[in-house]
């Protein structure tokens, strides 16, 4: 999500959920009930399995269409890992890249708003969400998101540091 990458060794025989706790514990996020893995999604894949085959009944495909279009910006895109399945009965190998994400969202209240970690990942998974429209935000909101985000970046406007290109 934010590119940072982190190995970690785990044992490949515990289920899903019993790895959240020690990859969470690793890292330092104790709701470890909130979070989960995923396989990275494959664009070319997502796009073979949203085609229609060619058929007689037009009205089907559009109602077919129609459905696709609402499943398009939901969790269904994500391919979680089962909860009670282990690494290897998902088939992972060992040179695989999972990455963590939030999947439940329980309560404001379960944020620690101390723990830099935890804030990062929901950041930027609420940045990726919104960019890419599974999160829906009003204009003036996305404005005021963007002008957030070049301060953070950027940080404040020094004037003196502003080139001036007037376009003639």
């Amino acid at each position: 999500m934010d590119e940072t990458r982190k190995t970690l060794q785990v044992d490949d025989s515990k289920t899903v959920s019993e790895l959240m706790f020690t990859i969470c514990a690793k890292i330092g996020i104790t709701n470890y009930e909130e979070y989960s893995l995923i396989r990275p999604s494959d664009d070319d894949e997502k796009m073979r399995t949203l085609t229609l085959r060619k058929s007689r009944g037009s009205i089907k495909n559009l109602e077919k269409l129609e459905k696709m279009k609402q499943k398009l910006h939901t969790d269904d895109e994500f391919n979680w890992l089962a909860p009670g399945k282990t690494l290897r009965q998902h088939g992972v190998d060992e040179s695989e890249i999972l990455l963590l994400r939030r999947k439940y969202f329980y309560s404001d209240q379960n944020i620690d708003t101390r723990d830099p970690v935890q804030l990062n990942l929901l950041y930027v998974q609420l940045k990726e969400a919104i960019l890419n429209g599974t999160h829906p935000i009003s204009q003036d909101q996305a404005i005021n998101l963007a002008a957030l985000q070049c301060q953070v970046e950027y940080g404040p406007m020094v004037p003196e540091k502003i080139k001036r290109n007037p376009i003639e």
